[in-house]
């Protein structure tokens, strides 16, 4: 294990930042980047975003690499020399260790520069919220970028300790989450027949919605309807409730099933709504494309492992994963892969308030990157 990364990765720990909110990971990293003798970045891509780019100055394939800065709201609940320091906020997906490996990237460059092309390290915000990508797509300090292939890597518990996970084609789910707004009227709760409550509304639409992939998509399609939040009234007990809100994940593999299910649910809570006499809106929020990987670039992650002593196994997904990851929107708009890196069939899983990246994947990260920089012939 290189101690060095290791200690980089626990400091990042500790400024756990959720999205929007990452200034102080952000000036970190461009900190540890220009010790690493990288010379040209540029930050406040899209919020706290960073673009760090290693340029040999002779023509040859451009390749860009992405990590996330952001944390979750999530609490660290295991005692650890560094446990973050931000009340209520952690690294419960590992992206202080992906960032890690991109920094440990830019040490090997110093180490073993490019002889053609350049390297993009980017480094991308509000990743948990599907958010970040598309913003740093929309400022101008993004323009002159076109990289012939983008990669990222995603640790992933549950599997094989320095297992490498691919797949062509889909990778990971879309997903989009709907809020729905029930309003009524209030009533004394002696009275609830004065009022209009969306209590049995939201009683019908809480299994109607999630029943509904099974029953718009065709058999054999993945699709997935997950109830995260509900809120009826106030806790007043002498108030029959006026309002109500109902807030859901829906998940596919295809985009036009995920475009279906979000066109059904509105119309189903549309409908409920006019059963009950009720008003109803609605609101879209973290919307995540499916990640389709492209076969060529699988196939250069695929040759890299294949010369990375510490990777135990590569395996080929047979189905994608049902997390949404907004690495989509890269893969959408270059040739590109995300793949999996097995952190441990008895690791905590992500998000779990138990999880901590495990620091033996630092230096793997870092050789199958530098592994595809080589297949693609830079050195």
């Amino acid at each position: 294990m290189n101690k060095e990364l290791s200690d980089i990765r626990k400091q990042l720990h500790q400024y756990a930042e959720t999205a929007h909110q990452e200034r102080q990971t952000s000036e970190f990293v461009a900190e540890m980047l220009r010790e690493a003798g990288v010379r040209h970045i540029r930050d406040g891509i899209g919020g706290y975003g960073l673009l760090a780019t290693v340029d040999s100055g002779r023509p040859g394939p451009a390749l860009m690499f992405r990590a996330e800065l952001d944390a979750l709201p999530i609490d660290e609940t295991i005692s650890m020399p560094h446990a973050s320091l931000n009340d209520g906020l952690a690294h419960k997906c590992g992206h202080d260790g992906h960032m890690t490996v991109l920094i440990g990237l830019a040490r090997w460059l110093r180490e073993h520069p490019v002889s053609r092309g350049k390297v993009h390290l980017l480094f991308q915000p509000a990743e948990e919220t599907g958010e970040g990508a598309e913003r740093m797509f929309e400022n101008h300090k993004m323009s002159d970028i076109n990289p012939d292939f983008v990669f990222a890597l995603h640790n992933l518990p549950g599997f094989p300790l320095h297992s490498v996970l691919l797949r062509e084609d889909v990778f990971a789910a879309g997903s989009a989450g709907l809020i729905i707004r029930y309003a009524g009227n209030t009533a004394h709760a002696a009275h609830p027949d004065q009022g209009r409550s969306p209590a049995p509304a939201v009683a019908s639409i809480i299994p109607a919605i999630q029943e509904l992939p099974g029953r718009v998509l065709q058999a054999g399609r993945y699709g997935l309807a997950t109830i995260i939040h509900v809120r009826i009234g106030d806790p007043a007990f002498g108030t029959t409730p006026g309002k109500a809100t109902v807030m859901a994940t829906l998940r596919a593999w295809d985009p036009e099933d995920l475009d279906r299910l979000r066109k059904e649910a509105v119309k189903l809570a549309k409908e409920i709504a006019g059963e009950h006499n009720l008003e109803c809106d609605h609101e879209w929020t973290e919307i995540f494309h499916p990640t389709v990987n492209n076969t060529d670039a699988v196939d250069l992650v695929r040759r890299a492992a294949e010369n990375v002593p510490a990777v135990t196994e590569i395996r080929q997904m047979e189905h994608p994963f049902s997390w949404s990851e907004d690495f989509g929107r890269f893969t959408g708009r270059y040739p590109g892969a995300l793949f999996g890196l097995g952190s441990g069939e008895n690791h905590a899983h992500l998000h779990d308030t138990r999880y901590d990246f495990p620091d033996e994947l630092l230096d793997t990260g870092v050789r199958l990157f530098a592994g595809i920089i080589d297949e693609c012939g830079l050195f």
